[in-house]
């Protein structure tokens, strides 16, 4: 399996994101800086330098994920699909580090909760997809928060009685990060923030179970345009 790491992951979601375009190793680079919102990849911690970009670009090249073009040596996306389950395998939702709460309030209000918050963030998982799709009922809500931001939420949290809690009690889930592009690329769904697609379906897919059925599903409707 290739390896990806959190700067790798940032050039994936850019390819993913563009999956109908050709582009340069240079423009690719330029992208992914702008998509985290950094004038250049050097002074990024989540968004690879030119070489190491490269190196990339030719491992997912070697692993027929991209194709080069003979005439103008530019790249493009030949799998999508499987670059989505490549992401799923290598950094499942289930591994990354959560933080649990306990929201007295209910799925719905819970959003709305977050929503209002003033703190930057992103729903993923079940949060993400039932705003495009109601499919599950659940009471379950994940959510990218920046990292440096997480002592911010907590005391919002709080404020509103959500309590900390272990896994078994906890309903919301904070999932704490560097990549700045899971937040900053977010869609506007219905009001509220979720996570790039790319991220939402491959987190959907490695969760498992009924939300990777809801997964594979929104997967048919990325790729058709229909998202």
């Amino acid at each position: 399996m290739l390896e990806l790491t959190e700067k790798r992951l940032s050039s994936a979601l850019w390819i993913l994101e563009n999956k109908e375009m050709s582009w340069s190793i240079y423009e690719l680079n330029k992208g992914t800086a702008a998509m985290a919102g950094k004038t250049g990849g050097s002074g990024s911690n989540s968004v690879l330098t030119y070489k190491p970009t490269f190196n990339f670009v030719k491992e997912l090249e070697k692993h027929d994920f991209l194709v080069k073009s003979n005439k103008t040596s530019e790249y493009s996306l030949a799998r999508a699909t499987d670059l989505i389950k490549l992401v799923s395998l290598a950094r499942p939702v289930t591994g990354i580090k959560a933080i649990g709460y306990h929201s007295p309030i209910g799925f719905e209000k819970t959003l709305q909760l977050a929503n209002k918050s003033h703190l930057d963030y992103s729903f993923t998982v079940f949060a993400g997809s039932e705003l495009y799709r109601s499919y599950v009922k659940t009471d379950q809500i994940h959510v990218y928060v920046m990292e440096w931001e997480e002592k911010k939420w907590e005391k919002y949290l709080l404020s509103k009685k959500c309590l900390k809690a272990e896994k078994k009690e906890a309903n919301l889930f904070l999932l704490p990060t560097k990549n700045e592009a899971l937040l900053k690329q977010a869609k506007k769904v219905k009001g509220f923030s979720i996570a790039p697609t790319p991220i939402l379906l491959s987190d959907l897919i490695s969760f498992g179970g009924l939300a990777e059925e809801q997964g594979r599903f929104l997967m048919n409707e990325w790729l058709e345009n229909r998202m």
